[in-house]
C-alpha cells in the first residue's frame, strides 16, 4: 500500500449560510492540497452533546425511548442532550439525566469524548458519561419538543436488547458498550 503525505486542511473563509435554533449551515472555503480548493464545503454545525449511562442502587438502568423526527420513529436510547452555552459537559449531563428521567445524585465518570461525524459536522462532538448508584431525585422534566417514557432495565436485558438491535442509536450504543463491557 503506497503511504501518502496526510495533512490538515486551510480554511480560507467561512460563511453561515442557514441559522437556526437547532441547526446551522456554514459553507467554507478550504485547499485540501496545494492547487486544489474547495470553495463550496458545508458543514452542520450543532453543539456538543452528552449521552449518559446510570446505573441505579438496585442495578438497573433508565433507558428512554422518544419519538426521533429524522428517523420517522420511536427509538430506545440512554438519557442525552445538548451542553447549552456556559454549561460543562458533567454539569449538562446531571442535568439531562433528571430532566429526562428524574434519576440523579450518585458516583460520576466521563468515559470519553468522540466525534459524532466529523466529515459533515461541526461540533456534535459526543460526552460519554457512567452514573453510579443513581436514585429518583425528582419528577422528570420534559422540553417543549420531549414525550419521554422511561425504563429501567436489568443490565442483561439492556445487553439483550443491543444484540437484539433494538438500540438503533449509535450514540447510545457506544455509550452502552463502553460502561457495560468497557471501561468503568
Amino acid at each position: 500500500m503506497e503511504k501518502k503525505s496526510i495533512h490538515s486542511w486551510k480554511l480560507l473563509g467561512s460563511k453561515t449560510v442557514f441559522d437556526r435554533r437547532w441547526y446551522r449551515v456554514r459553507r467554507d472555503r478550504v485547499k485540501i492540497a496545494p492547487g486544489k480548493i474547495i470553495n463550496d464545503y458545508f458543514l452542520g454545525v450543532f453543539p456538543d452533546i452528552v449521552l449518559v449511562v446510570a446505573l441505579t442502587k438496585d442495578g438497573k438502568i433508565p433507558l428512554v425511548r422518544q419519538y426521533k423526527h429524522g428517523a420517522g420513529k420511536i427509538l430506545l436510547e440512554v438519557p442525552a442532550g445538548y451542553i447549552d452555552k456556559y454549561e460543562t459537559p458533567l454539569h449538562a449531563a446531571k442535568r439531562e439525566l433528571t430532566e429526562e428521567t428524574g434519576y440523579g445524585a450518585g458516583t460520576w465518570k466521563q468515559l470519553g469524548f468522540f466525534y459524532s461525524n466529523p466529515t459533515k459536522e461541526k461540533g456534535n462532538g459526543l460526552y460519554i458519561f457512567f452514573a453510579k448508584g443513581v436514585t429518583q431525585v425528582a419528577k422528570a422534566k420534559m422540553d417543549e419538543t420531549e414525550a419521554i417514557d422511561v425504563f429501567l432495565v436489568r443490565r442483561d436485558t439492556v445487553i439483550k436488547k443491543m444484540l437484539k438491535n433494538e438500540i438503533k442509536v449509535a450514540g447510545s450504543m457506544l455509550a452502552l458498550l463502553l460502561a457495560l463491557v468497557g471501561k468503568k
